[in-house]
């Protein structure tokens, strides 16, 4: 017979308890990244790139990625990104702004 007030119960039902706690937490912490993922990353202010500065900006992904392989001839780094106003922007370092703005013409 099954005894339903015996000290057997209480296992399984603290068991169960506790899964069920880790689900809904769980669902909760995947909610919220799903949350955060479908959120674009803006910049604070538009043309704000932190440590990279915009030396080029170009209409299409062709002419950016010209003037990106001819910055990394020249062994600076550089990065592409797209501006609200749809243009591409070629993005450099600080330091190396002078000689690619001379590169770039």
């Amino acid at each position: 017979m099954l005894a339903l007030d015996g000290p057997y119960v209480i296992g399984p039902v603290v068991a169960l308890m506790v899964t069920g706690l880790l689900a809904l937490l769980l669902h909760r912490a995947l909610r919220r990244q799903e949350a955060a993922a479908a959120r674009p990353a803006t910049p604070s202010r538009p043309g704000d790139y932190g440590l990279l500065v915009p030396v080029a900006s170009c209409r299409d992904q062709v002419d950016a990625d010209l003037v990106r392989e001819h910055l990394a001839t020249a062994g600076i780094r550089s990065t592409l990104t797209t501006g609200v106003d749809g243009r591409i922007r070629v993005l450099v370092f600080a330091d190396a702004l002078d000689r690619a703005r001379r590169l770039v013409g």
